[in-house]
Parts: structure tokens; sequence; C-alpha cells
């Protein structure tokens, strides 16, 4: 799933690349050739990307507008639930705080903002979301991007992350392993039993290693009041990845009724400003390029 849209988004940007370049080639110096046709690609596809977003909503809007006027769950359809979520046995350990959690996403940092993880992972436990709708078991897993991040520095944070390498079985990653990393990313995000678990390292540093390392996490924790969307399966009773033929990420953010709603169907206007700009400055330097500079 998460393989097969970054192909897809692949596949196009280096098909409009490839045009602009032979667009411009022989015009100008080469250099500024690829430099010209990367701007010029990457615009096209903010531009359209963001103008999708525009005239058809947010990705789930449907959905949550669908569960505010409290319709039935349909099966096979993109549906949204919210209210707290609660682990349906014990719940996990988080790596580094050892706080008692329903998910968790942790990284370990060589260093500070921007350099490389040398560890990293996230994790599902089976759960189910106490919902205005009923409950809902959520059998599908999408990163925490919503929630806050927390920083560790503590003996025993330090102390929790030696133990937590020195106990894991980490898959390898890294520029050699790259498509290895991606299959194990889109096998957690189509995993739709309700547990997940994912760790990940670039090599193993050992306790000095991580000693110099900048630890971070987020969490749901137990009773966290979340909203969900993905396809609800009424013979599972809970939101997954994939059901027949449809497939889609199941999100998950903070929060829930209203003002989640509100939030989460906002157009996004100001970054549709953005892609205008650039999309159109770059495309009109191509334009006047053209113009001014025959082969």
């Amino acid at each position: 799933m998460l393989k097969k849209s970054c192909a897809i988004a692949a596949f196009v940007l280096v098909a409009v690349y490839g045009f602009y370049l032979w667009l411009l080639w022989g015009r100008i110096e080469t250099l500024p050739v690829f430099i010209l046709s990367g701007f010029g690609a990457i615009g096209f596809l903010i531009f359209f990307s963001q103008l999708k977003e525009i005239v058809a909503g947010p990705a789930g809007s449907g959905a949550l507008k669908r569960a505010e006027k409290g319709l039935p769950l349909e099966d096979g359809a993109e549906e949204a639930v919210w209210g707290p979520i609660e682990p349906l046995g014990a719940p996990l350990e988080a790596p580094f705080s050892g706080r008692p959690c329903v998910a968790y996403e942790y990284d370990a940092k060589q260093g500070g903002e921007g350099a490389a993880s040398a560890m990293a992972g996230f994790a599902l436990a089976p759960s189910v979301i106490r919902s205005h709708r009923g409950d809902v078991h959520l059998l599908g897993f999408s990163m925490l991007d919503a929630w806050k991040e927390k920083h560790f520095d503590d003996p025993a944070a330090r102390e929790r992350a030696t133990r937590w390498a020195a106990t894991t079985e980490f898959q390898e990653m890294g520029l050699a392993k790259v498509g290895a990393m991606f299959s194990a990313l889109d096998q957690a995000m189509a995993d739709d039993d309700g547990s997940v678990r994912t760790d990940l390292r670039t090599k193993d540093l050992g306790a000095e290693g991580l000693a110099a390392c900048t630890l971070k996490e987020k969490v749901i924790l137990p009773g966290e009041t979340v909203t969900a969307i993905g396809i609800w399966d009424a013979a599972k009773g809970g939101l997954v990845p994939r059901l027949r033929d449809k497939s889609a990420i199941v999100r998950i953010t903070p929060g829930g009724g209203a003002a989640a709603v509100a939030h989460a169907t906002k157009r996004p206007w100001g970054t549709f400003a953005f892609a205008i700009v650039w999309a159109g400055f770059a495309h009109a330097i191509i334009a006047f390029i053209v113009w001014k500079f025959p082969r």
C-alpha cells in the first residue's frame, strides 16, 4: 500500500522531470536545465496535490462529516469514529519513558535535529475506541504525526534505551536497504489484526553510542480521546486498511468531536497559495527560456 503510493508518486515525478529536461535541453547550460526541471516537476506535483484537496476536500472529510451526523457505519466504506481508546489486553511499555500506552513511536538520533537515526520504531497494541457510534476495534496503524514529541535525557531513560537496544530484534536500515525498509513499513501499515510492531536501526551503537543520542518518543495513552479513519469491516467490528478491492491507510489523530471535524476538513488554502507561487515562478522561468532561447 505504502510502496504503491510512493511508486506512483515517484513515477509521476520522474515523468514530469523528464518532460522538462526534454523541453529545456539545448536551450541553456546543462546545470540550470537540471535545476529548473527539478523545480518545475516538484511545483507541478505540489500544485495538483493541493488543488485536489481544495476541490474534493482533505482525505477523510466525507467520513468525518458522516460521523458528525451520527449515521450508521457502512460495511466497506471509509468511516470515522472518535472517543477514548483502550487496550484490549495489557498496555505496551514505551521504550524510553516506560509509560503504559496503546501505541508509541520512538527515535534515537546520533546528534541533534536533522541527524541520522541510530534506531527507530513504532508499535500498536490491540485496542478499541469507545465511540459515539459504538465500540470500534482499531485494526490498522498510521504514524503518530499529530502527537507531540517528548525528549528524554535523564539517566532512567538512557538506561531503558540501552536495555531496549540490547534486547530488541531490529531490522537493519540504510541506503543499501531502502527497499527492505519500505517493505517493512508497508507491511506494518497494511496489518489488520490490531497488533503492530516495527523496530529499525542503522547500526549497533552500544551503551556509549546511545549515551550521545537524542531520545525522542510519542505515545497514545490509555483513555486518550482519538479520531480514527479507515475502512469499516463489519465482520471484524473495526477499521481496517484493506477490505475486498478497497485499501486506505488507517489514520489516527488526537481529539474528537465537532472541533476535530472542523480542523480536519479545513481546506489547505495557505499551502495552496504557496504551491501557486512555487509552480507559477518555476513555470514562468521555463516559459521565458522556451520563448527566448530556441534550439
